[in-house]
């Protein structure tokens, strides 16, 4: 009786070995390919690659070696508002956070600078509202006759303000699925993917409009994503099991921006059973899509890809 029970434990032990060998490769693999990327990208896959370390866990990697671009590129404008953002996201030290805050903040509010869009980019990205702390400038900005720098100025204007945001949440929706202009529409899906908070009948909405477009249509992949990472609590089940069966069926019709968009979506909302997806595009696979991708993209694409793996596997711990 007792060897019958020993040899059942033994055989639990190995079939858990079997579940958790893998995953746990997996996520060496990913990190590895992260820190890869990381460490022999240029500058604004780098500056991707060092977000998703942080957003994983792993500022301690970032700080020293975006000090040392932020040394090289200090005065390059656009680049250098990038890499304070990383460092603002990096650094541990309130005061060391505030220098690079504040030259984001110096930036933004130099209506003829040359770093106007980005700064303005990045302070949304960081949640700062800058609606209460610079009025003046902000209101300048969102009248903007550059439709891009606009477009980012309503995101960052929305914090600060409950109101504020419920209303430009709508705004985005409405660019999303109806602008004229391609860019602002996924501009605009991005955003939302940022700002989640979409309810019921807002999510029903890029619901409806993504099943009744065709999937050729330029924003299909993106508001598909968008429909995934903001279904809301209560969405129906069914049209979220809709969605990502139908982001995930042709993947290799995918552009490599497609790719990289999944793979963000992913992180935020995938489960285990998508992880070969993932690791395909590690691996050069499920990359034939729709054009040839520049060296920029494919290392863009796995960085994502492999911080979609780590949150993935993180999930399950």
């Amino acid at each position: 009786m007792i060897s019958y029970i020993l040899i059942g434990l033994i055989h639990l032990f190995n079939i858990f070995q079997m579940e958790t060998v893998p995953t746990y490769t997996q996520e060496k693999k990913a990190l590895d390919e992260l820190n890869s990327i990381f460490e022999h990208s240029s500058k604004y896959v780098k500056v991707h690659a060092a977000e998703y370390l942080i957003w994983t866990g792993h500022s301690e990697v970032v700080l020293k070696k975006i000090t040392e671009e932020e040394k090289i590129y200090s005065n390059e404008p656009k680049y250098r508002i990038v890499i304070w953002r990383v460092l603002v996201q990096a650094e541990k030290d309130p005061a060391r956070k505030k220098i690079w805050l504040n030259k984001i903040y110096d930036a933004y509010k130099n209506m003829d600078g040359p770093d106007r869009t980005h700064a303005t980019e990045t302070l949304a990205k960081l949640k700062q509202p800058v609606m209460n702390l610079f009025p003046q400038e902000t209101a300048k900005t969102l009248a903007s006759s550059d439709k891009n720098l606009q477009t980012y100025a309503l995101w960052a204007s929305s914090f600060g303000s409950d109101r504020r945001m419920d209303l430009n949440r709508q705004k985005f929706i409405d660019m999303a699925l109806t602008d004229t202009n391609l860019t602002i529409r996924k501009i605009s899906a991005y955003v939302l993917r940022q700002l989640k908070g979409v309810n019921l009948q807002q999510w029903e909405q890029l619901t409806s409009s993504v099943f009744s477009s065709n999937k050729t249509d330029e924003t299909y992949v993106t508001i598909l994503a968008t429909a995934l990472v903001t279904a809301p609590a209560d969405a129906d089940r069914d049209k979220l099991s809709r969605i990502k069966s139908l982001l995930t069926k042709e993947v290799k019709n995918y552009t490599t921006g497609q790719c990289t968009e999944l793979s963000q979506a992913l992180a935020e909302k995938g489960e285990e059973k998508y992880l070969k997806i993932l690791q395909g595009f590690i691996n050069d696979e499920n990359l034939a899509g729709l054009n040839k991708p520049s060296t920029y993209e494919v290392a863009d694409l796995k960085a994502a890809a492999a911080y979609a793996i780590l949150k993935i596997i993180n999930k399950q711990k």
